[in-house]
């Protein structure tokens, strides 16, 4: 894989955790913004990492069954993915006025991040197992995908409340899922012309 498609990828896996960041700065809390921007950074990139390893090497189980159609299963579960964000932030775009705190005051408390981190990187497991479909490595992808969301999902929790005001995160949804799509595409072309 190329620079350009694992950013592009660890874009789009980064969007929901990014946007549950935005939300949950906007919760009322008693830690202060640097330690929640900590925790999501930490929780969320964490998680980031490990899911798409983790759906790698359970698909890298039963890729050598598949080596004949290994191009459509990439193909198949990066369009799933992309589809399913883009659907999911093209429903949730007037969700904003509706928005409440997820898991009540202090959001970004060790022992209420696990299952956020978990749910928001169940895209990355699929992500991971399309990786090993493909042939390619896992390791700098999923490094990718863990830095780029820790990243933004600190950088969510500052901006929170000014994306939240503003809306505009549903776009980012679909721009996310639209180049989860286009690598998925990009493989599957790979393999057959190759």
């Amino acid at each position: 894989m190329f620079w350009g498609e694992i950013l592009l990828i660890a874009f789009g896996v980064s969007i929901d955790a990014a946007a549950v960041s935005a939300a949950g700065s906007a919760c009322p809390g008693t830690f202060t913004r640097k330690h929640c921007a900590w925790n999501a950074a930490l929780f969320f990139g964490g998680a980031q990492f490990i899911m798409p390893v983790a759906g790698f090497f359970a698909a890298g189980t039963v890729r050598g069954k598949l080596a004949a159609v290994d191009h459509y299963a990439a193909l198949l579960l990066l369009c799933f993915v992309g589809g399913k964000m883009i659907w999911e932030s093209w429903c949730s775009r007037n969700a904003c006025e509706n928005a409440r705190c997820p898991l009540g005051g202090d959001f970004f408390a060790a022992r209420n991040m696990f299952v956020p981190a978990v749910a928001t990187s169940l895209d990355a497991l699929a992500v991971g197992a399309g990786i090993a479909f493909a042939g390619n490595s896992i390791w700098i992808p999923a490094a990718a995908m863990g830095i780029v969301t820790g990243i933004c999902s600190a950088l969510s929790v500052y901006a929170g409340k000014f994306v939240m005001k503003k809306c505009g995160s549903w776009y980012f949804g679909i721009a996310g899922g639209i180049a989860i799509i286009a690598v998925g595409v990009k493989i599957f072309l790979e393999d057959i012309l190759s």
